[in-house]
């Protein structure tokens, strides 16, 4: 049976009605297919995973959350084999999107974005903090922790995957060495929030209900600065500097409200995680915009090189990472330039 009649039916079974329309959904970098399914009364999002593992994650955390009062999907439907289920479709304005068309044209960082950035970032510390011990971690599928095994793997995802693409004569002893020292930095955190692995502005919906959260089937116990730093550090969304001091304040509002924090101290934490989130991202532009040949991955590259230039400048752990430092600087200095638009 084709995916599509394997979802056709288990809508049909969900909703008692037949199928009017069954369409595939631009995908990011999941290898999931996800579809829009309507019929006469009802429309739904089905999706086929062929890791079972990942979707029972899925499935587990909505659960979760949803018991938590989390604005994420409801859930209809599950199939018995757990490849494919359907949850509620919320329409298509991504964050990406919206925050976007509302800051062309105009001068600064509107209000209204402002002010929905502040919402989401209060969401998130519900997701991190409020929902952390509701959450099932045996249904973590790659990792329990986002700890040395998870960080040091990002290190090498960067470098197969970037480096050895656009910068191959890098030092990779120096390298390794100094990648070492980084992930012992960012292991003095505390990690026994939920982290949600990908929270960046692709994975929020804007609803007529508000902000709405999807793609959590990542996440684990780990640091709460790692979310807020893939926010932030969104190179698609491009949040000027100022701002981002701004929202990390606004952030750090939230978390006070439930338990002291030293706020100088967080701060360091944070921008030592957006080094790592941004040599993530990196690795996986550069592996599905060329290696699985999706052009808007490669036009992801020269802002999120951009935001590598501002941390090797400005995060106060690029002090104790000379190597890194010089070949970050290098690398963004050399690579503006270049055309990502077609592959190499």
């Amino acid at each position: 049976m084709q995916i599509g009649d394997t979802l056709s039916s288990l809508f049909t079974e969900c909703f008692g009605e037949p199928v009017r329309s069954i369409d595939l959904l631009r995908g990011d970098g999941s290898e999931r297919k996800v579809f829009r399914i309507r019929g006469t009364e009802h429309s739904a999002v089905g999706v086929f995973g062929g890791n079972v593992a990942e979707n029972k994650a899925f499935i587990g955390f909505t659960l979760a959350f949803r018991a938590c009062g989390l604005p994420v999907p409801k859930l209809f439907a599950v199939a018995p084999d757990q490849c494919s289920y359907l949850e509620e479709d919320l329409g298509d304005t991504l964050l990406f999107d919206w925050q976007a068309h509302r800051r062309e044209g105009a001068e600064g960082f509107p209000e209204d974005v402002h002010e929905m950035y502040v919402h989401v970032l209060h969401d998130l510390v519900r997701f991190q903090i409020d929902a952390a011990d509701d959450i099932d971690y045996t249904l973590c599928y790659q990792t329990a922790e986002f700890g040395g095994e998870a960080i040091a793997f990002d290190c090498r995802y960067f470098r197969e995957m970037f480096l050895d693409r656009f910068q191959p004569r890098y030092d990779p002893t120096a390298y390794e060495r100094d990648c070492a020292r980084l992930i012992e930095t960012l292991l003095e955190s505390e990690r026994r929030f939920f982290l949600y692995r990908d929270f960046q502005s692709r994975n929020v919906m804007i609803t007529p209900s508000g902000p709405r959260y999807i793609d959590y089937q990542s996440g684990r116990r780990g640091a709460l600065a790692y979310d807020v730093a893939s926010l932030l550090f969104d190179a698609r969304a491009l949040i000027p500097p100022a701002v981002r001091a701004s929202l990390l304040e606004a952030y750090l509002e939230g978390v006070s409200a439930r338990f002291p924090v030293d706020a100088g101290r967080f701060e360091e934490e944070f921008h030592a995680y957006a080094v790592a989130r941004v040599m993530q991202a990196l690795g996986a532009f550069g592996n599905l915009g060329y290696r699985k040949n999706r052009p808007g991955f490669r036009s992801a590259i020269p802002p999120a090189l951009d935001n590598l230039a501002w941390l090797a400048e400005n995060a106060p752990v690029m002090k104790h990472l000379p190597y890194l430092r010089a070949l970050f600087v290098d690398i963004a200095g050399n690579l503006r330039s270049e055309d990502f638009s077609e592959p190499v």
